[in-house]
């Protein structure tokens, strides 16, 4: 994470004042650099997945991570399958918005990276994964992209990958 880090987030939970004043001065200044970062990528998104990224999932619950070769596999469905069938590594997140009112079903193919850090060597607040704080997307390489998360737990999510793709699902809950 480059935008947002532990230390911003400590910061502006700091009592100390040069911290809480670099922090909130700092993420300004790095917000707007990400907006120029994220418009320069916009070419390799389509528009669904660009406003998902620039809207992000600020206050969201992680229902699951998995990572695999056979992901995109319907077992129920496919009665056999063959080695080849294990070539593709993905990885996949399910979300429960901040409203509690949809889970999103995010997807990301052609994987190269996948780190899952709970608990974090570098935590910040509770003992589970908690809320999803902030996430940002950068560019690996010309093929390559990389999406990670920062929870409030400190815990990080990072995946590389060259397809992503997700789905909303309405749900009735309520967060409060």
């Amino acid at each position: 994470m480059e935008i947002i880090t532990k230390r911003h987030w400590r910061g502006w939970n700091s009592d100390d004042e040069k911290e809480s004043k670099w922090a909130e001065e700092s993420a300004n200044e790095n917000i707007r650099l990400y907006a120029e970062r994220l418009e320069k990528l916009r070419p390799r998104l389509n528009e669904k997945n660009y406003r998902f990224f620039k809207n992000g999932m600020h206050d969201a619950r992680l229902i699951s991570f998995a990572t695999g070769d056979g992901l995109h596999i319907d077992f129920a469905k496919n009665g056999s399958v063959a080695i080849n069938d294990f070539y593709r590594t993905s990885a996949e997140m399910k979300v429960l918005n901040a409203e509690f009112d949809a889970i999103y079903h995010l997807k990301y193919k052609e994987v190269s990276k996948s780190v899952f850090d709970f608990p974090s060597d570098d935590p910040l607040w509770g003992n589970n994964i908690n809320d999803w704080g902030y996430d940002e997307l950068s560019e690996v390489s010309e093929t390559v992209l990389r999406h990670e998360v920062l929870f409030s737990s400190g815990t990080t999510i990072l995946i590389e990958f060259e397809k992503f793709s997700f789905t909303k699902t309405k749900y009735s809950g309520s967060r409060y």
